[in-house]
């Protein structure tokens, strides 16, 4: 009777350490899954989040990949920036005029590079304008046609 009792204690040992195992495994399956899934959710929310940058040449138009909102750079209406390798009182200003449109709507904004505004809201994105380049140097007035922008377009939160 001790016998049978003893193999029918280690079945039941047996049977409940392999249900254990099933458990752990199950239990850890699903903390894993959803771990996986908080980690992908979280990258395309940083995705989504993340601000387009382009760079946009004068007279030419470029379209922001996320937004869709297409930015044209018209034209430098100032540049009073402080010329390279000069030692100048303030840092100076550019300011460019741009045209940015979206599928139903356009608009024209002026951006500063130091003094005034450096962008403006549209169609729920913030707009601003990062660098212009070159600088002016001591030896001229740059060419119109090869400054470029760079801009930075970020969805507003609502």
């Amino acid at each position: 009777m001790v016998e049978f009792l003893q193999r029918d204690a280690a079945k039941i040992v047996l049977t409940l350490a392999g249900m254990a195992v099933a458990i752990f495994t199950e239990v850890t399956m699903k903390i894993f899954i959803l771990t996986l899934m908080a980690i992908l959710g979280l990258s395309a929310f940083a995705a989504a989040q993340s601000p387009d940058s382009l760079e946009v040449k004068a007279g030419k138009q470029k379209t922001a990949s996320h937004s869709k909102l297409k930015i044209k750079f018209i034209s430098v209406v100032e540049d009073s920036r402080c010329p390279q390798g000069a030692q100048c009182v303030w840092a100076g200003n550019a300011k460019v005029k741009v045209e940015i449109s979206s599928k139903t709507d356009k608009k024209t904004f002026e951006f500063n590079t130091g003094v005034g505004p450096k962008g403006d809201q549209f169609g729920g994105y913030a707009i601003n304008l990062e660098s212009l380049t070159p600088s002016p140097t001591t030896v001229g007035k740059v060419d119109p046609k090869k400054y470029k922008a760079r801009f930075t377009v970020t969805r507003l939160q609502r």
